[in-house]
């Protein structure tokens, strides 16, 4: 007998179960896969190389969990990405976003004297949103109904929001990026290098509404205490998977791999256990899903409500997102800057010409079908980490959009997978991957358990976000059923490597066994 099980062994599931064993309870995790972590691994899928075959940057998770957690005592290091963000364009044209403000306004000057000056209004702008959203995403979700007591709240505490700033904030939750960047940029290199938080793992444009929230909840990390930063984690992202398990294993958890979940057992509306596929029944008092809301509520539970299952199996999860891991000899040559390392493989460098490209991609996936010209993110951890490679390779990660779940991926992918190279070789003709994996949506739902391969779980658009993710009747982690709750990305704030997610679900089952709502 357990206090509390939690399904699924992704990085959310592992918080989950480190904050709930600090306070003494005996917890046990259980994960179909063979290996710990969700989408945040890192595969061998070649002898030698570590390959992050699901998410490949950090930023989102919290500084708090790492010290809390002590998991640099377990090996967690993170090494941080500067320059952020590198895009060659036609012509051998190209620019840089630093974490140096100053030399990133230099970049900037190239294309526009007046978007270099504006840069720090922008930067303003977000820094003050992105308090407000990080206070947001560590407590329980609130309503939009709420926001004006919120504003007053934060008045009280001193947190610097002026009353016209509160219009701009409530906007953002609303507008699209478009139509923000339009106000303070008029250089479409510019615009196209700040631009990418804002489509990462969505179905929107920059156009679409919504598409400036999902901006603000990309910016909202850090790395290494500076806010606003991108990193690799050392040996891949199952770094992280494996400095957690560490943690919870020296805190008292049990960890049991290739253990799929079947069902969960509930009596008398309460939860008392899961059922494993081979037959074992464990019993515990509380146990947490760290799986899509889809999956919890449409697979492992019996006898849901007609009108919650119904409400559950429509919701958005719209996977766009194509995944290439491989190895590659010489680096790439972007725009004749030269092979030899420069910055340009450090950063994040993106085939992301314009707004008016991703609005292209967009409306080829509007018809279901892949983008022909698709924005892609390459990223080269090797740059920076040699322990993901072996001497005189290096290993790259892309991920590309936009590129709709569709049964027959099987059929097609070999070709889009010629189709995204040939598209960086437009821009670096020496990139020629010796090996390369592909991941369509259809692959990343086998693999993952990613629903459509939508990487949040079910969309972040306004519709499904806050008191309304998943839906209003199960927004606060906890359920229908007594002792069953939510950890994963499905549920408030969202996707993302962030934690936050189960560190909540933690504190409310914390919480619902202090006021006694659960018995421990």
């Amino acid at each position: 007998m357990f206090d509390a099980v939690i399904i699924g062994g992704g990085h959310n599931g592992l918080v989950c179960a480190c904050y709930l064993a600090k306070e003494g309870l005996n917890v046990a995790v259980f994960e179909r896969r063979e290996i710990l972590g969700g989408a945040c691994v890192s595969e061998e899928i070649w002898q030698g190389y570590k390959l992050s075959t699901g998410a490949y940057v950090i930023s989102l998770f919290k500084e708090k969990f790492i010290k809390e957690l002590e998991l640099e005592k377990y090996g967690l290091k993170i090494y941080t990405k500067d320059p952020t963000i590198f895009i060659p364009f036609k012509k051998g044209k190209y620019i840089f976003n630093w974490i140096n403000p100053k030399k990133t306004k230099k970049e900037f000057e190239k294309y526009s004297k007046e978007d270099a000056k504006n840069y720090d209004k922008w930067r303003n702008f977000w820094n003050i949103f992105v308090d407000f959203l990080d206070f947001l995403s560590i407590n329980p979700p609130f309503s939009l109904y709420e926001i004006e007591e919120l504003f007053k709240f934060f008045r009280k505490i001193n947190l610097k929001i002026k009353d016209i700033e509160v219009e701009e904030i409530l906007r953002v939750f609303l507008s699209d990026a478009k139509t923000i960047l339009d106000e303070y940029f008029e250089s479409e290199e510019v615009k196209a290098s700040l631009v990418e938080d804002a489509i990462i793992g969505s179905m929107l444009s920059p156009s679409s509404p919504g598409s400036a929230y999902l901006l603000a909840h990309h910016i909202m990390g850090e790395v290494n205490g500076i806010k606003g930063a991108w990193g690799y984690v050392k040996g891949g992202m199952g770094g992280l998977t494996e400095a957690l398990k560490k943690a919870a294993e020296d805190l008292g958890v049990k960890i049991f791999t290739s253990s799929k979940v079947k069902r969960i057992i509930v009596k008398e509306g309460k939860a008392e256990g899961i059922e494993l596929e081979n037959g074992q029944v464990i019993k515990s008092k509380i146990v947490v899903s760290n799986a899509d809301v889809k999956t919890t509520f449409l697979n492992l539970l019996e006898d849901v409500p007609k009108k919650l299952r119904k409400r559950v199996k429509l919701l958005k999860s719209r996977g766009v997102c194509f995944k290439i891991v491989g190895i590659i000899e010489e680096l790439p040559d972007y725009v004749g800057l030269g092979k030899k390392l420069g910055p340009q493989h450090i950063s994040s460098s993106l085939i992301l010409p314009s707004l008016e490209y991703l609005e292209k991609a967009y409306r080829d996936a509007l018809n279901n079908n892949p983008s022909k010209e698709p924005f892609v993110s390459i990223n080269i951890q090797s740059s920076i980490d040699d322990t993901v490679t072996i001497k005189g390779h290096h290993v790259f990660s892309l991920f590309v959009q936009y590129t709709p779940y569709r049964k027959d991926w099987e059929e097609i992918k070999d070709e889009y997978t010629s189709n995204v190279i040939e598209t960086i070789q437009n821009y670096a003709p020496n990139f020629k991957p010796l090996k390369f994996f592909a991941l369509s949506p259809l692959d990343l739902e086998k693999r993952f358990g990613l629903p459509q391969g939508c990487i949040f779980h079910i969309d972040m658009t306004y519709d499904q976000l806050y008191n309304m993710r998943p839906l209003p009747e199960l927004s606060n982690y906890s359920t229908h059923i007594a002792g069953l709750y939510l950890c994963g990305s499905s549920s408030h704030p969202g996707g993302g490597v962030s934690g936050i997610p189960g560190y909540n679900a933690a504190m409310k089952i914390l919480e619902d066994l202090k006021n006694k709502r659960i018995n421990k």
